[in-house]
């Protein structure tokens, strides 16, 4: 099915960490392509490198705590991430990918597999012994999780999760974004397509079918194509990052943590795996 990849967004209700309004507008400059966009809050949030990474990491570990118990087994090699961290935020903007593939996300790297069902209890914790030798408390992957801080960071992620949707949310709002938008509605109909904003279009139930039709792959080219034509995304992109800013500045001492728990976990991934 078309699947639109941004972070859950829930409406949030204003508190301390709440960004507020950031400082007017600047020029925005031009962006045809979000693959490679960076914001200022992906540094306190695990990003998709950050995640094979410690995906990474984690394999070590078990494979090392396998190894110890007389199971030896070596994880298949992953691959690169399919999508990059910020690819989809505001929505398709791959020309070729909307050519072959509609909304639709190809599959592009296979998925790694489970552990066979015979080593399974030693992973989960299933089994408290195994060749005479104590089986660590939930299994190989608890201490894995351990070793690398996993329950730690993920409590201090909270913060700067809320951040995150919160300046999508009030980015999509922002002037300059709901002008460039109304742009990109006028050049979509322009194609033959109506749609009020670029998430109608990528959500469209008509595009819910297993495999894209021509229909849908058209629609997603006139979208990329209409998002360079009015710099959609250089505009949202600038404006979500003055937000983000913000509220990096405003929130600095609170996102100390979750920047220190991050930096603790990636530097153990890496040490795990040899990097």
């Amino acid at each position: 099915m078309a699947v639109l990849l941004l972070p859950l967004l829930s409406a949030c209700t204003a508190d301390p960490a709440d960004p507020g309004e950031t400082p007017g507008p600047t020029a925005a400059h031009r962006l045809a392509d979000s693959k490679a966009l960076k914001l200022p809050l992906d540094d306190y949030l695990l990003t998709t490198i950050d995640a094979g990474e410690l995906a990474r990491g984690r394999d070590s570990l078990m494979q090392r705590c396998l190894g110890g118990l007389g199971a030896p087994y070596t994880p298949e090699a992953r691959g690169s991430a399919d999508i990059e961290t910020n690819e989809r935020r505001y929505g398709l903007a791959d020309a070729e990918l909307a050519k072959q593939h509609g909304y639709h996300v190809p599959d592009m790297v296979k998925p790694a597999e489970d552990y066979p069902s015979a080593i399974m209890p030693l992973v989960t914790g299933e089994a408290t012994t195994y060749n005479g030798l104590p089986v660590p408390e939930g299994g190989c992957a608890g201490q894995a999780q351990r070793e690398l801080h996993e329950a730690d960071l993920q409590g201090a992620l909270a913060l700067p999760q809320k951040l995150n949707m919160e300046s999508y949310l009030k980015s999509q709002k922002a002037p300059a974004v709901v002008k460039a938008t109304e742009a990109w509605s006028a050049c979509m109909k322009e194609s033959g397509h109506t749609y009020p904003d670029p998430l109608a279009a990528i959500n469209d139930k008509e595009f819910s079918a297993a495999t894209p039709g021509p229909h849908e792959k058209e629609v997603a080219l006139a979208d990329v194509l209409c998002k360079q034509k009015v710099n959609l995304i250089g505009i949202w992109s600038d404006a979500e990052s003055e937000y983000q800013q913000f509220a990096i500045e405003t929130n600095k001492s609170t996102l100390a943590e979750p920047l220190a728990a991050k930096q603790k976990t990636m530097a153990a991934a890496k040490a795990a795996a040899g990097q």
